[in-house]
């Protein structure tokens, strides 16, 4: 099926487990995929990042490298498909070869992730490896590269034969999650974040420790008192580094070395909801809404 656009709508890829969501998977973020399937946590809009702007435009130029490199015919594989026995299991694809026997996923990534990838044993990290498991499950192909391009200086490849047994484990580990947003039953929380949009109403009540959150509640009594402590410290000594600096940009050492920078960041423009009350009072007030209260935590 050729890719189209509309395959990126939030409600299509909210109706599918996709590669992307089998990376946050082997991320320990599957809990954000399942609850932004679940419209209980927005998507972020990536559109406009320009490290994703630039992936897209360095993917042809990546398809060329794994041609020179690897002497493979290959063509885009600018389409969507859905496992064959599996259809909530679907998946985009970069480049596949003529023979449509192996694909290829192209990567564009800044120069400080090198140091994840071994080259000499073939070694990737699990984000990675988990989206290779779940296109080549999808297309139902054995055989997949991983072709990077690392601060645009760097090309490295990763050749990969994909068991049977590896797709098998994905897709049942996948469906797992799958059955959560199917049921409405997302993981437990694993971040703050989560818990609050979780756990949004307050219906009062009490319920008692084990001794197992007592001692949390009192590490984190102290957690958050070394933290005070620590941003005093770190606001004496900023204040001492801006005495130096005044209206300068940068403090150099003796011999040149750039130990701290105060510059100016570009002037940007925001919408002034103040400015708008006061110029017209009536038309903002129609636009003001209520929202509920959020619950605030604190441990005594």
């Amino acid at each position: 099926m050729s890719n189209d656009r509309n395959d990126f709508l939030p409600e299509v890829r909210n109706n599918a487990w996709w590669s992307g969501d089998s990376r946050m998977a082997a991320n320990g973020r599957a809990n954000e995929a399942i609850l932004q399937k679940l419209g209980k946590m927005e998507r972020p809009d990536l559109s406009q990042v320009e490290a994703v702007q630039m992936g897209h435009v360095m993917q042809p130029v990546i398809g060329r490298l794994v041609t020179d490199r690897l002497g493979l015919e290959i063509r885009d594989a600018d389409y969507m498909l859905a496992h064959s026995r599996e259809p909530w299991l679907k998946s985009h694809f970069d480049f596949i070869t003529t023979d449509g026997k192996t694909l290829i996923e192209a990567k564009n990534y800044g120069a400080h992730k090198r140091n994840k990838y071994d080259v000499e044993a073939n070694i990737i990290p699990s984000d990675d490896m988990a989206q290779l498991i779940h296109e080549a499950a999808v297309h139902g192909v054995e055989h997949i590269y991983l072709a990077v391009l690392f601060g645009g200086q760097e090309f490295c490849t990763f050749e990969f034969h994909i068991t049977d047994a590896q797709k098998d484990e994905l897709v049942q580990d996948m469906a797992q999650y799958w059955a959560r947003v199917k049921t409405n039953d997302p993981l437990p929380p694993e971040t703050v974040e989560q818990a609050k949009l979780l756990y949004a109403q307050d219906r009062g009540g009490s319920v008692l420790a084990t001794q197992q959150i007592e001692r949390a509640c009192l590490s984190l009594k102290q957690i958050k008192a070394n933290i005070k402590t620590l941003e005093e410290q770190e606001e004496q000594l900023t204040v001492a580094i801006q005495n130096i600096l005044q209206n300068n940009s940068e403090l150099l050492t003796v011999d040149g070395t750039v130990l701290a920078t105060w510059k100016a960041s570009k002037p940007t423009k925001r919408f002034s909801a103040s400015l708008f009350q006061s110029a017209m009072p009536d038309i903002y007030e129609q636009f003001i809404t209520e929202s509920p209260g959020s619950r605030r935590f604190l441990i005594k």
